[in-house]
C-alpha cells in the first residue's frame, strides 16, 4: 500500500494545527513523501497580497525609458531597494562606496 492509500484508510479526525501534525509525519517518517507534499500545500499564503506587491514594484523599476534592464540589474535594484526601506543600508557607507 503507497502513503496516500495508507493515509486514506484512516478515519477522519480533527487536528488543531494541521501544519504541526504532518511535520510530525514527516519526521516520525511514517508518510514522508506525502508529508512534504502537504506541507508544501499548506504554507502557500492565503491571499496574493505578496505577489501584488511584487509585480507592483516590478512595475515601477522597469518603466517605459528602463525596459532594456536585464533581470540581474532588476533584481538587484528591487533588492536594493528594498534593504532602503527596511534601513538596512548605512548611507555614509553608500556615500562614501559611490565616491570610490
Amino acid at each position: 500500500m503507497d502513503q496516500l492509500e495508507a493515509y486514506l484508510t484512516q478515519e477522519t479526525f480533527g487536528c488543531g494545527d494541521p501544519i504541526h501534525w504532518w511535520y510530525d509525519k514527516l519526521t516520525s517518517n511514517q508518510w514522508p513523501d506525502l508529508a512534504r507534499m502537504a506541507l508544501d500545500y499548506l504554507s502557500i499564503p492565503a491571499t496574493s497580497v505578496d505577489v501584488e506587491r511584487a509585480f507592483s514594484v516590478g512595475r515601477q523599476t522597469v518603466s517605459l525609458y528602463r525596459h532594456s534592464l536585464s533581470s540581474d540589474t532588476i533584481r538587484a535594484s528591487i533588492v536594493f531597494g528594498n534593504r532602503c526601506k527596511e534601513n538596512l543600508v548605512d548611507d555614509r557607507e553608500l556615500v562614501e562606496l559611490l565616491r570610490e
